[in-house]
């Protein structure tokens, strides 16, 4: 919710803890963690850090092609979020964020806010989502400056099947690229008192690279408290990401766990498959 619309934050009822590694294409590496921790009357507070790096890159000059050494390149982001219950069904909440990237000894810093509602119909358990992302400064190297990646967003989640299957879509408004479409859906099953399973498919419209694209597909285990999740993403030409992520809830063991309030409001259950590459 943090990344995605921080409004859903509002949503939860006891504090939570996640993370998650990606190993992307071409030795290319993305960690993201997160805490959100509700209050009784002063609505939900959360802290996220992301860092997306890679190393060993081989430095050339403009005279020869010849590797000369290597150096890394990196960019980190820090969320402060906080969301609130505007009434039993409406929620806000906005981020603040620091946003560092990294080129060799260069480096540069930018600051944004995101802001997302949403909304509970009442009817069937649809809930619809909007959010903002990336409102702020440009990221400045040297003498050459780029604005952030801003976003729109506008989603939709509906439970079906006796709420077993979660149905999500995204449309997606970036300002520097097409416009796109996400679906996703989450089958999950309760094996016993404690263990649950789940399975989980997606496809987005807005790739643009040739080969395989545009589809996820995963799985997840939750055990009392805690679920491990695995998702595996194609990108064409360009190889493969596989991402793995641990989730920890502080509240009572297996509380909660059947209204699964943390994937009813991810605006798109895709989100579950895509890191935040763009902060």
């Amino acid at each position: 919710s943090i990344y995605w619309n921080p409004a859903g934050l509002a949503t939860l009822k006891h504090a939570e803890l996640t993370g998650m590694h990606m190993q992307w294409f071409q030795d290319v590496k993305y960690e993201f963690a997160a805490f959100a921790y509700p209050t009784e009357k002063h609505g939900t507070w959360g802290f996220a850090v992301s860092n997306l790096h890679t190393d060993h890159i081989d430095r050339r000059t403009e005279d020869t092609d010849t590797n000369i050494g290597q150096f890394s390149a990196a960019s980190s982001a820090y969320w402060l979020s906080y969301a609130y219950p505007l009434t039993s069904a409406l929620s806000i909440g906005a981020n603040a964020k620091l946003i560092r990237q990294t080129i060799d000894s260069t480096d540069s810093n930018a600051y944004a806010t995101d802001g997302g509602l949403l909304y509970a119909t009442g009817w069937h358990d649809l809930k619809l989502g909007t959010s903002v992302q990336n409102i702020g400064t440009k990221v400045k190297f040297v003498n050459e400056s780029d604005p952030l990646p801003l976003t729109y967003r506008l989603g939709a989640s509906l439970p079906v099947l006796r709420k077993d299957l979660l149905l999500s879509s995204d449309l997606m408004i970036p300002r520097d690229h097409k416009m796109g479409v996400a679906l996703g859906g989450e089958y999950t099953r309760r094996i016993t008192r404690s263990l649950q399973a789940a399975i989980r498919s997606g496809y987005r419209s807005d790739s643009d690279v040739d080969g395989l694209k545009g589809v996820s597909a995963g799985g997840g285990l939750t055990f009392g408290r805690a679920s491990f999740d695995f998702a595996w993403v194609p990108f064409g030409d360009l190889g493969n990401s596989y991402r793995y992520s641990l989730h920890i809830k502080f509240g009572p063991s297996g509380e909660g766990s059947e209204e699964k309030p943390v994937r009813l409001q991810k605006t798109a259950s895709t989100s579950s498959f895509e890191p935040p590459l763009n902060f």
